[in-house]
């Protein structure tokens, strides 16, 4: 055993030792403090930032923006005292819960119920709070079973967005029918017909609806989810819905600017009875996915002011150009950009899309449609003049789509899959694209490059008809400074 002696003089040096410690720790700390690049930066500016790193983290991986916490004392002390961001609850893993939900203070709530999370005795507190106090929530994600949403009868006045994942029931006395920000509701269930809680709503994402609820008149954005169903007055489903009635409650919407409908299976074929097609002066965005070809007359009974995009999603055996006559028609007649660039992903996906510098909008799309006659499509849309054509294919077809189209300028060649796409230049009397000036070719074989080269230079340099073609831009195709130098005898070329 140690002597008294021996053990004080052991603490005495293990407290000076330590003081040693904490002043190296300190002198750390002003270090950092003092030769941080970010200190002069000010609080409100860092705290920014951090907001902007928690959305770009958060969603993968929660510890990695606690980390921000932990690199210094300034930073640490930040991210404490704003309690914007430790409000969002949907994201923070069920342990860390009750230390998130203090840091966030009296700030309004993002907050999940169900899901994934668990629902036991942990987060019953919160669930509690919430109850009674309901102004803290500002965003509510309902993704489970469960009475808690029966327990919402105060107003909640910051309340933003609901979005519930189960057939949900309201109750009569939901928020004490008090939400006046409350904008968003995404419900997979039905709301009721009358809500005055529901009085400013303007974006609906609805699977059970009732066409003629008054709250639906201040609609900016509506989508009507797979396989919607339509309610009558007593909530009861509507079994066959007309395209009439479809129409009636489009036309009582008149601040619509986006519109999402997958037409239901049980679409009546009967025609509509209107006299004139209703005008939607502020619909911008139509999305349309068809269960079966019918229903596309949708679109003879559509006007907007200017359509800026515009996608029809064809059954997957749909083969007939002529039954999307109505959409072309409807498009031409609503549509006044113009220089719409074309591509075609593997023979299924049509896309046409505005080129500004190097970005492209889609403006008109046909998903999962196979055209027996590209040309087709292109006639049916005159005012669409394809300048620029795309081809995204696994393996690039025999022939040349639209080939005898004599308004492309540029056409881009694209493997759309980490295996280059083996390119053939046949070497015909009719060489396609009269007006092509700008060839794109981006992960195209040329292996072996003594065979596929020459073809190439030929196709480009011995043009029978047209223009010449001025530019040939490669990506990631795997040439050589020598198979380069080769073809800049017959033509500019950009990349490698």
């Amino acid at each position: 055993m140690k002597s008294t002696q021996s053990q004080e003089l052991e603490d005495l040096y293990d407290a000076k030792i330590n003081a040693h410690f904490a002043d190296i720790r300190l002198l750390r700390e002003q270090r950092n403090a003092d030769c941080s690049k970010t200190k002069n930066l000010p609080p409100e500016i860092l705290s920014t930032i951090f907001g902007i790193l928690h959305c770009d983290i958060t969603q993968y991986s929660y510890q990695e923006w606690i980390a921000v916490t932990h690199v210094c004392r300034t930073w640490r002390n930040i991210a404490l005292d704003d309690p914007s961001l430790w409000s969002d609850i949907t994201v923070v893993p069920t342990n860390w819960i009750p230390e998130a939900f203090a840091r966030s203070k009296a700030a309004p709530l993002n907050l999940r119920h169900g899901g994934f999370y668990d629902t036991g005795e942990t987060l019953n507190f919160i669930y509690k709070h919430v109850a009674e106090h309901p102004e803290r929530i500002k965003r509510l994600y309902i993704h489970g079973k469960g009475d808690f949403i029966n327990s919402l009868t105060k107003p909640a006045p910051f309340l933003e967005h609901v979005d519930t994942s189960w057939d949900v029931q309201f109750p009569p006395d939901f928020l004490g029918g008090v939400a006046p920000r409350l904008k968003s509701v995404s419900c997979h269930g039905s709301l009721p017909l009358e809500a005055t809680w529901l009085a400013n709503l303007t974006r609906l994402e609805c699977f059970q609806v009732h066409l003629g609820a008054v709250y639906m008149s201040n609609l900016i954005s509506l989508e009507l989810g797979y396989d919607w169903v339509a309610l009558d007055a007593a909530g009861g489903v509507i079994h066959c819905v007309g395209i009439d009635l479809l129409l009636s409650a489009l036309q009582n919407m008149p601040l619509l600017q986006q519109l999402s409908l997958t037409l239901p299976t049980n679409m009546s074929d009967a025609p509509s009875n209107r006299s004139a097609p209703i005008h939607l002066h502020h619909l911008r965005d139509i999305t349309v996915h068809l269960r079966k070809p019918r229903p596309v007359v949708i679109f003879n009974h559509l006007r907007v002011d200017s359509i800026e995009r515009l996608e029809t999603t064809c059954p997957i055996d749909f083969e007939d150009t002529a039954t999307i006559e109505p959409v072309c028609r409807f498009f031409n007649m609503c549509y006044h950009g113009s220089n719409l660039s074309y591509l075609l992903q593997d023979e299924r996906d049509l896309e046409m899309h505005q080129f500004a510098g190097s970005t492209h909008t889609p403006v008109l799309l046909f998903k999962s449609f196979r055209p027996t006659d590209l040309a087709s499509v292109v006639n049916l849309l005159p005012r669409c003049v394809p300048r620029i054509f795309a081809i995204m294919h696994r393996n690039f077809p025999p022939k040349f789509p639209l080939a005898d189209c004599d308004t492309i300028e540029e056409l881009h060649i694209i493997s759309k899959y980490s295996t280059s796409t083996v390119l053939e230049f046949p070497e015909e009397p009719s060489i396609p694209y009269p007006s092509l000036r700008q060839l794109h070719l981006e992960q195209v074989s040329f292996v072996p490059k003594a065979k596929r080269i020459p073809p190439l230079k030929r196709w480009i340099s011995k043009r029978k008809s047209g223009t010449k073609i001025e530019l040939l831009v490669l990506k990631k195709c795997g040439l050589s400074d020598k198979d380069i130098a080769s073809l800049r005898k017959v033509v500019t070329v950009v990349g490698s």
